[in-house]
């Protein structure tokens, strides 16, 4: 019963560390898919801003047309006050683009390290799933090979006492060559 429960713990041990080791895998793919998102992030978001930025310049240009159209004097008082407050609110549209994708880009940007830091507590428990594994097979089979020697003491309680236990009836060396346990005391 040792042995096979040994067995047993050795191939539960091995499936958890082929599964945590998958599951290792499994997590630096989504870190490297998160990589690839938070580059498309700052890059939509480059694309966002100078959109932004391009819309700006246009409504100036509008407005500066249609007051020249109309004879004002762009270069200074209300016209210019106008320019000037069309200019501040895109650039303020165009920095809150650029700082909005910044922290999302950092979302992503966090979460590829939560992956990859995931990735790495899978590969330790892999490594450690398998050294349990084996320890505890160990474990069982030395705890079975205690019992049986306690057992065999207890039908032969003589030999016990002289370091030898007779698993057959007879002793180690008779005509049957049955193997007995010396645990050193004789």
């Amino acid at each position: 019963g040792g042995l096979l429960s040994g067995a047993g713990q050795i191939a539960s041990a091995n499936a958890q560390s082929k599964a945590a080791r998958y599951n290792a895998e499994v997590q630096r793919n989504n870190a490297m898919l998160a990589e690839r998102q938070a580059k498309n992030v700052l890059e939509a978001g480059a694309r966002e801003e100078q959109k932004q930025k391009a819309l700006t310049q246009q409504l100036m240009a509008k407005q500066q047309a249609a007051m020249a159209a109309n004879g004002v004097d762009v270069s200074f008082g209300t016209p210019l006050d106008l320019m000037v407050d069309t200019a501040k609110q895109g650039a303020i549209d165009a920095l809150t683009i650029k700082t909005s994708t910044y922290r999302n880009y950092d979302d992503v940007r966090n979460q590829a390290v939560s992956y990859r830091n995931q990735a790495a507590l899978y590969d330790m428990e892999a490594k450690n799933s398998r050294t349990a594994g084996i320890l505890s097979a160990f474990g069982s089979m030395a705890s079975s090979f205690g019992n049986a020697y306690a057992n065999a003491a207890k039908m032969n309680p003589g030999s016990a006492a002289k370091g030898k236990v007779v698993l057959s009836g007879r002793p180690y060396g008779s005509s049957w060559d049955t193997p007995s346990f010396d645990v050193g005391r004789g």
